[in-house]
């Protein structure tokens, strides 16, 4: 069966809860499972909705709890705005009033790409110590290229990414009270969208144009508000993030003794493959689980291999590994 008429299966089956934040806000989250199973928390990537999670936890849902929030800006929390300039401080915050709100403890925490970023923004607050075992899926310990680190987002392209980004967040900061960019000038317009639109593919690592992305961009789809980067405040204050605050977190992954699974799409674009599995360099309790035919999507590009390494961190049973020299 598709993976996209299993999602939409399961999506009747699952319960939708509406967790209260501290700003008065509430972020939605998917439930399913045994009430009496471990609790596993689904952290998604960038724009990503959480029911993309459906289809690899279904057949493990008679034994565990599984918590699959979207986060704030996106699917069903779209509506849900940022409330200061650190968009991963933001889901951070949210997240720990997700483990407050059900009183979580002993979390199995699965985190890919942005969701990734969160549950390390989670690790340096000092906050996994509510955590028993952590899946980590394609993300670098260090966002921002330093003199010491050349395996940040995107690599030797990062440079003209994020020149990029502060040149769109420059422009959009001359239209306070667009919602959209089909709120500006149309003359205006155009440059605008083009821009935006390549650093987006840079973002999601891929290199075909979605034709209906430019209709979001601009405001003109009826579920345009239903949909990632496409509200003018969402992308400035996911652009000022990433071309900001460098993100390194190898220092506080030094005090990690949380074992940590860690799944590399050895084609990734994203995130270089050498510096994503220097995460065993800093934390104490690494095992490193190389998907060769994937880039930065491994649960998409080998579906059944993910439902398997998910399947085996969950039970902590001996997962399929490969000895990878980490080179410097």
């Amino acid at each position: 069966m598709p993976l996209t008429v299993l999602r939409s299966i399961l999506n009747e089956l699952n319960h939708t809860a509406s967790v209260p934040l501290r700003d008065g806000h509430y972020l939605k989250v998917r439930v399913l499972g045994t009430t009496m199973g471990q609790s596993v928390l689904m952290l998604p990537g960038l724009g990503m909705s959480a029911s993309y999670w459906l289809p690899f936890v279904a057949r493990y849902a008679h034994q565990y709890r599984f918590y699959m929030p979207d986060l704030r800006g996106a699917g069903l929390s779209s509506h849900v705005p940022f409330n200061q300039a650190d968009v991963f401080q933001n889901h951070m915050e949210d997240i720990q009033d997700l483990i407050a709100h059900y009183r979580l403890k002993d979390i199995l925490l699965v985190g890919y790409s942005l969701g990734a970023t969160t549950s390390m923004h989670l690790q340096r607050a000092g906050q996994f110590e509510l955590v028993k075992r952590y899946l980590h899926i394609d993300q670098s310990p260090c966002i921002r290229n330093q003199d010491n680190w050349s395996y940040g987002l995107v690599g030797e392209r990062q440079s003209e990414l994020f020149q990029n980004m502060r040149e769109a967040a420059e422009l959009l900061s001359h239209y306070p009270l667009a919602t959209y960019i089909g709120d500006i000038p149309a003359k205006f317009q155009g440059d605008i969208v083009d821009k935006i639109e390549n650093i987006i593919l840079a973002l999601s690592g891929q290199t075909a144009k979605k034709p209906w992305y430019k209709l979001a961009l601009l405001g003109l789809l009826p579920f345009s508000n239903k949909l990632p980067l496409t509200k003018i405040e969402d992308i400035q204050a996911y652009f000022a993030a990433y071309a900001g605050e460098g993100y390194d977190y190898r220092e506080s992954l030094k005090d990690c003794t949380t074992p940590i699974t860690q799944i590399v799409g050895m084609q990734s674009q994203l995130y270089d493959p050498r510096g994503q599995m220097q995460i065993a360099k800093y934390a104490k309790h690494v095992k490193v689980i190389p998907f060769e035919r994937s880039g930065h999507a491994p649960l998409i590009t080998e579906p059944v291999k993910f439902t398997r390494v998910l399947g085996e961190f969950l039970a902590d049973t001996k997962a399929e590994t490969a000895q990878i020299r980490i080179s410097s």
